[in-house]
């Protein structure tokens, strides 16, 4: 398949200005002022990376929230984080914290700032510091950054740059030629016994390098400094793999604000705007558009390194260095219905080594990941990563031996029951064959969400086999997603609805109710299964009718029960 042409879209966006570099428009800030009152508002980060990059860097705002260590509303700048965190609720892995220091030095230092006065883009984090003045810059490659820190002329304090390791029980450094190398092996889970983020540290500018404890170490420079330089590098493969990656990559830091921004131009310039919705429009709309296509271009993660013979990386499902190239960081819920099919509409060249990642997982762990982070997680409930693999075959993303591939990965998941642990597979698959659906009291949870994410992986699935010519497969699969789908749904209510094995649907229903049978939602929330419109409109008894039944849910109030009121933006 070509790569995608620049896709005109007319009723998007808008300013009376020419867009001349689609990145400036992009804010990373929004979705990140998280609001105590209202149930999973902000969570989001400001996520300064290079597109699917291998790190991403953020700003910390506090050192004693877990998972939640940023948030819009706070003021204190603490450090700025390396993460690879796709989500407060999976947590981070390999993490570990770089900021510049005057005066004395502190373990968990705190300084200001504000965050709508910095300039916080994909390619670049640039902002000053309360009250001592520091200008802070930081540039991202793919597996590095680059930071630099102009301090006050005036200032004749102490100065020094710091890395503070993420804390686990094998974090280390040791000074070497030219640098510094370090190590954390901090993490939330789905990693080998072996894991390690390895970093390679070299300050660019004349230092003098201190150590401060085990797990953190300075670059101390000149009082009379002004502006120094650091650069960073890492790997999941190895202290040599990371000084490798900071040799290819890093070069001056304006080259490298450059260089960012162009690769992020070229991406989010495939989407263009008409010069003919212009009228009439704000900057506001334009921030709107390419700040959902910025983050649509975030994960999956990139996994892989630069090696003599290609990519290679170190795998979460063996343990050791592989060859090929593999993604991580996501669980496909929902992206798999929004993210995936935008990127075969505008980066059919990039899905197809993005489904590649996938498929490499399969072949390292076995299965397709449900939540991959970096390796597999126990979330969610669905194995929404067929409909991905799925759509890329029919699509043409994917073709001859990775069809095949895909196929073999898909038939599993559809036909094998799921291992112990949850992690891979449908749990409940041979209670979902034998009743064509999942009933609440077979001891499956979430058994409508489960039900109707199983069906529509079927009829995903479905769609493959008949393309690479498997016809009973094809319609074994059409026929149990549709079977799943019309035993759920309730006439009465006409929303999908729990039901026992004697075949009765459940007393205790409360449309407002968070949870039960569904996952993180309402029956509203799970009652229009995308895959077959044609099925929900006889089901509905009308195309008409199904229509009033979406207009009626959208004039439902945001307020669920959820053991107590459970008030949702």
């Amino acid at each position: 398949m070509r790569a995608a042409r620049a896709m005109r879209l007319p009723l998007l966006v808008a300013t009376a200005q020419a867009i001349t570099a689609p990145v400036d428009y992009v804010n990373l800030l929004a979705g990140s002022f998280t609001r105590g009152d209202v149930f999973s508002t902000g969570n989001t980060l400001p996520l300064v990376g290079r597109p699917w990059g291998f790190n991403h860097w953020a700003l910390q705002t506090n050192d004693g929230r877990s998972a939640w260590w940023f948030n819009g509303n706070d003021h204190e700048f603490k450090w700025i984080r390396c993460t690879h965190q796709p989500s407060p609720w999976i947590g981070d892995y390999g993490w570990f914290m770089v900021g510049p220091q005057m005066g004395g030095f502190a373990s968990s230092p705190t300084g200001f700032f504000e965050p709508r006065a910095a300039t916080v883009l994909p390619h670049v984090l640039d902002f000053r510091t309360a009250p001592d003045g520091m200008r802070v810059e930081l540039a991202p490659t793919m597996h590095g950054a680059s930071l630099r820190v102009t301090f006050p002329a005036t200032a004749r304090l102490e100065k020094r740059i710091c890395i503070k390791l993420g804390g686990g029980g094998n974090d280390g450094y040791e000074q070497s030629s030219g640098g510094v190398d370090a190590r954390t092996n901090r993490h939330s889970g789905a990693v080998g016994s072996n894991f390690a983020h390895h970093i390679r540290v070299e300050s660019k500018t004349p230092s003098k390098f201190e150590g401060r404890g085990r797990d953190c170490f300075c670059f101390a420079y000149d009082r009379g400094a002004t502006v120094v330089e650091v650069h960073l590098a890492t790997s999941f493969i190895g202290k040599a793999q990371a000084a490798k990656n900071l040799q290819v990559e890093l070069r001056p830091h304006d080259a490298v604000v450059s260089e960012g921004a162009a690769e992020w131009n070229s991406l989010l310039a495939r989407a263009s705007v008409d010069d003919a919705a212009l009228s009439g429009k704000t900057a506001r709309d334009l921030q709107v558009f390419y700040t959902g296509l910025y983050r649509a271009l975030t994960f999956p993660r990139r996994l892989d390194e630069p090696g003599d013979n290609g990519p290679v990386h170190w795998s979460p499902y063996r343990s050791g260095v592989q060859q090929g190239t593999l993604v991580t960081d996501n669980g496909f819920w929902d992206t798999f219905r929004t993210v995936y099919p935008l990127l075969a509409l505008l980066y059919p060249d990039h899905l197809k080594w993005i489904c590649r990642g996938w498929l490499k997982a399969y072949e390292e762990g076995g299965w397709i990941p449900k939540w991959a982070s970096p390796g597999y997680r126990n979330s969610m409930v669905g194995t929404y990563g067929d409909v991905v693999l799925a759509e890329a075959v029919v699509k043409g993303v994917l073709t001859g031996s990775d069809a095949e591939k895909a196929w073999n990965a898909l038939r599993r998941d559809a036909y094998e029951e799921a291992p112990p642990g949850g992690a891979v597979g449908k749990v409940g698959l041979r209670v979902y064959e034998q009743h064509g659906y999942i009933p609440d009291d077979s001891g499956v949870s979430d058994c409508v969400s489960r039900t109707l994410d199983f069906a529509h992986a079927d009829w995903a699935a479905a769609q493959a086999a008949r393309l690479l010519h498997h016809p009973e497969d094809a319609e074994k699969l059409t026929r149990r997603a549709t079977e799943a789908v019309r035993n759920s749904f309730d006439p009465q209510t006409g929303l999908m609805r729990p039901k026992s094995r004697s075949g009765r649907f459940s007393v205790r229903f409360d449309e407002t109710r968070w949870g039960d049978g569904y996952t993180e939602g309402s029956p509203w929330h799970h009652s229009f299964p995308p895959f077959d419109v044609e099925l929900l409109s006889r089901l509905h008894g009308s195309k008409e009718k199904l229509r009033e039944k979406i207009l009626q849910m959208t004039r439902v109030p945001s307020t669920f029960d959820h053991g107590g009121r459970l008030q949702c933006p």
